[in-house]
């Protein structure tokens, strides 16, 4: 029986029901894996984390991502090993990111894979489609390694491997992300400096471009004995779109 046939055959209700079934039956072993793994992994977890950054714009990489949003971080660690989810919510527009990551850290070295899944009022995704081209989800390999205590600068190379990051001409972008970040203290404050660039056409440009130079800045607000939180800064400046921001957000 061919395909013409079977649709003949059977009453597109029939089809219909048996596609739907499918595509639940894939949501519901996606929830249980996720759900068998992170119970697998909190057995042996040694910390959990939760904490939460209140941002005046979401800038990511050089590039603006958002407004104004609340963006929380869970997590758990167990060895070298850490879990963690992260998100952005705008206050005023439905505009939101969840991104889930597995990292591992031995020593100066740091692998990480992250699943981004991005939606807003424009293009609200469905998050259990995977489907490259429609999706909302995108799969990130990266690696980092910090020269030493000494001297900590840090390389870090990341890579889009899987989801939607496609090129017009419809070829896979393997959109890439490469920066050098080097922290450091002065009176009391938390600096960090850091450049970044894009190898090839992708996500960030359209061509090799530095895409990222940026000034962090942090110092702990302490309130009481008890209490207190951190207050953050970062100017930057994106050269392949002539742009420049300045980011000031509290954590929580």
């Amino acid at each position: 029986m061919n395909e013409n046939d079977m649709y003949n055959y059977f009453p597109k209700t029939t089809i219909f029901a048996a596609q739907t079934n499918n595509s639940d039956k894939m949501k519901k072993q996606y929830i249980l894996s996720l759900l068998l793994f992170m119970y697998s992994f909190t057995a042996y977890t040694q910390d959990i984390f939760i904490n939460a950054d209140f941002v005046s714009s979401y800038m990511w990489r050089g590039m603006k991502c958002g407004n104004a949003a609340v963006q929380p971080t869970l997590g758990i660690t167990m060895g070298g090993f850490t879990l963690s989810a992260w998100g952005s919510t705008e206050f005023r527009n439905e505009n939101n990111e969840i991104d889930l990551t597995l990292e591992y850290q031995f020593k100066r070295l740091t692998l990480n894979v992250t699943n981004y899944f991005e939606q807003s009022e424009e293009e609200p995704f469905d998050y259990f489609n995977y489907a490259a081209h429609s999706s909302g989800h995108t799969f990130e390999a990266g690696a980092g390694y910090t020269i030493s205590e000494k001297f900590p600068l840090t390389a870090s190379w990341y890579t889009v491997f899987a989801g939607n990051d496609y090129r017009e001409d419809g070829k896979r972008a393997w959109s890439s992300y490469c920066e050098f970040s080097y922290p450091f203290s002065l009176k009391g404050f938390d600096l960090s400096v850091e450049a970044g660039f894009t190898p090839w056409e992708g996500e960030y440009a359209d061509k090799f471009n530095v895409n990222n130079i940026a000034l962090s800045i942090s110092r702990e607000i302490q309130v009481s004995n008890r209490f207190s939180f951190p207050i953050f800064g970062k100017l930057g400046f994106n050269p392949y779109e002539s742009t420049a921001y300045f980011v000031f957000g509290i954590s929580l």
